[in-house]
């Protein structure tokens, strides 16, 4: 094919897209777009390549792999060295295990099937300090690699060629459906699928087949198409809130207006065309590959050592992604791609051998805590403490099923101990320690049933709920049914509701689809459900518990221990703390207050009251760190903080 600066034009559009999403710069807050046009033209340039040789039947499958490795794997493991380099000097021993764990599977291609499974979603806070994370679109271009060239020999071996176009479109559009239904049951893990992707690749790949020559178009007609198919693009860009359930039909936009940018490109003199074929915008898409490899770990590494405060963060990070991105393509890129050697040394060289030793290296770090005497003897004796009290049962029971609720037992096991169910989200979950020290002290056996993300109260339902935007929790509206059908079935002594109650002020509460939503109806039926979850538990028999929240504040504050690690700095007795919050002004915990007035058997217990000295929190605990991720605290500050509370404030139970 012949050289297109149109489409280098279009792959700079494409990088620039991610780059200013990733240095969240706001102008494209849906920047990851970038990637489905990247999806696109890979599909039309791989395709027409190997239709190519096919026609001239020159096609070697053997030959098109160790292509395609030379392309792409060198300047990949350059970042995987660099990464390597960064996450030995600077990552504490757990996030190194899985740094190690997501260059293992990337080197393997398939760190989009790891990411799935690690991370709540592509941009949610977990994922971003993940130095690979962008490598899970390498992944889904090497399983479609793994697919193409196979397939497209067997059609141009067994079907003429009007067979093989309708049989393109038939499969381009059931991999579409296929997508939306993924979408739609799916919508905070179908970003990574491949088969959410396989339909974009497909649109590219349908391009080359249905159009192998250049078609002719009037200017007025072809400029026309090009200028809507850009605006489509930075509309796409420009949108907010769309990353969950994507790929949809915005992908599906983004994907024709690029295949329409591609056919109008090759023989047309069209605005769009003259756009993309501009110099600057050119030799980005020319460097496209190396800044796509090369902005996300220098981003991440960045936010991960806590820098983003500093004016100059972004336009550093910014800079070096450049020079960076400029060097890898003149001393790798280049250098590579030239390089003809057989399929079998390609794949030991590029793919074999890597592995191994990240095989190797997640062994032994997974074998010798990663590496923690990198770090000194202070979280040495910091990990010590807390695996002491690790709980794995604990963990286990995090969104447990109701009828495995007898594995999810903790407190007092004498035979005539008292009973209590234990509620509630994560945040329920990580009081675990906490209540265990109060229900061994008061003889109470307790049961822990809860439910991620939910606000379990009768009656309601949760509306637009974390990032679930436009979407019911139906879940837990289920589950906070099932819960007050068992504490009236089972007459508990206690009923202990534990919730990060601040997170909810910014949630919808409805009681049926179409109900009208504002912020004094979400108070009223907060206050309505919160009322009849009481008057339930009291009707049943039970005394009412509720568990007020750790403290919460911002990410520098759980990760003050941790950062002084990293930098091997010295940490001094008042580094971590911060003053005291005043709760008042929070609605939901003033509708606590007024509850715990309303009725005098609710026992209300606030963990701050062990966490907070004298109006001020620490987040260091005896030489540990408090927090763990997510803003939840280790199991050993929760047993610690029990232990506080009943020193100093006796046994609410009792």
């Amino acid at each position: 094919m012949n050289y297109r600066s149109d489409i280098n034009g279009l792959r700079a559009i494409a990088v620039l897209f991610v780059l200013a999403f990733h240095g969240e710069l706001g102008i494209f807050p849906s920047g990851f777009i970038g990637v489905d046009i990247f999806f696109v033209i890979s599909g039309f340039l791989i395709t027409s390549m190997i239709l190519k040789s096919l026609n001239k039947e020159e096609f070697s499958i053997s030959d098109f792999y160790a292509r395609r490795l030379w392309r792409i794997q060198p300047a990949l493991l350059g970042v995987i060295f660099f990464t390597f380099i960064l996450a030995t000097i600077f990552y504490l021993p757990a996030d190194f295990i899985d740094y190690v764990k997501s260059a293992k599977y990337t080197t393997l291609l398939t760190s989009n099937q790891f990411f799935e499974q690690s991370t709540a979603g592509y941009d949610a806070p977990d994922s971003a300090y993940f130095l690979l994370l962008h490598t899970w679109s390498l992944s889904i271009e090497w399983q479609w690699y793994l697919l193409l060239p196979v397939s497209l020999w067997l059609l141009h071996r067994y079907l003429p060629p009007k067979a093989i176009k309708l049989s393109t479109i038939a499969i381009t559009l059931c991999m579409l459906v296929i997508s939306l239904v993924l979408s739609d049951k799916y919508p905070d893990k179908s970003y990574y699928f491949l088969t959410s992707r396989i339909f974009e690749l497909m649109i590219g790949s349908s391009l080359a087949i249905l159009y192998p020559h250049e078609i002719k178009l009037a200017n007025v007609t072809s400029s026309t198409i090009g200028v809507v198919s850009l605006a489509a693009l930075f509309y796409c860009a420009t949108r907010k809130n769309i990353v969950l359930g994507y790929p949809d039909y915005h992908a599906l936009i983004v994907s024709i207006a690029t295949a329409l940018l591609i056919l109008i490109g090759a023989s047309t003199n069209s605005i769009s065309s003259r756009i993309l074929s501009i110099k600057p915008l050119a030799f980005i898409g020319v460097i496209s590959y190396s800044l796509y490899l090369w902005h996300w770990p220098i981003f991440s590494a960045g936010r991960y050592l806590e820098l983003t405060e500093n004016i100059i963060f972004k336009p550093f990070c910014f800079a070096l992604t450049f020079f960076s991105s400029y060097m890898s393509y003149i001393f790798i890129e280049k250098k590579y791609r030239k390089i003809h050697m057989s399929f079998l040394r390609t794949v030991s060289i590029l793919v074999l051998m890597p592995a191994l030793f990240l095989l190797t290296l997640f062994f032994l770090a997974e074998k010798y805590n990663g590496f923690d005497w990198r770090f000194g003897s202070d979280l040495k004796s910091a990990d010590l403490k807390i695996s002491e009290f690790n709980s794995v049962k604990r963990e286990s029971c995090f969104g447990n099923k109701i009828d495995n609720l007898s594995q999810c037992v903790f407190g007092s096991n004498r035979p005539d101990s008292k009973t209590a169910l234990m509620i509630g989200d994560s945040y329920s979950n990580h009081l675990w320690g906490f209540v265990d020290v109060l229900a061994k002290d008061a003889n109470i056996n307790a049961t822990q049933f809860t439910t991620p993300s939910c606000l379990m109260l009768p009656s309601i339902y949760q509306y637009d709920w974390w990032v679930f935007k436009d979407t019911i929790y139906d879940e837990c509206h289920e589950r906070s049914r099932l819960t007050y059908k068992l504490i009236n079935k089972n007459k508990y002594n206690y009923v202990i509701i534990g919730e990060n109650w601040p997170a909810y002020t910014d949630a919808s509460f409805i009681n049926s689809l179409g109900d009208e939503i504002s912020t004094p109806l979400n108070q009223s039926r907060f206050d309505t459900t919160l009322k009849n979850a009481i008057e339930n538990i009291i009707n049943a028999g039970s005394v009412p518990v509720i568990m007020r929240g750790t403290f919460t504040a911002k990410r520098s504050f759980y990760q003050c221990f941790n950062n002084h690690v990293k930098k091997r700095e010295k940490l001094l007795s008042t580094d971590c703390t911060i003053n005291q919050i005043d709760e008042n002004a929070d609605w939901i915990n003033v509708s606590l207050t007024q509850a715990a007035s309303k009725y005098p058997t609710l026992i209300m217990i606030d963990p701050k009251d062990a966490q907070c000295q004298n109006g001020i929190c620490s987040s260091v605990i005896e030489g540990a760190p408090v927090y763990r991720r997510g803003g939840h605290i280790t199991d050993y500050a929760s047993y610690q903080y029990g232990n506080i509370y009943l020193k100093k404030y006796g046994n609410p139970f009792n």
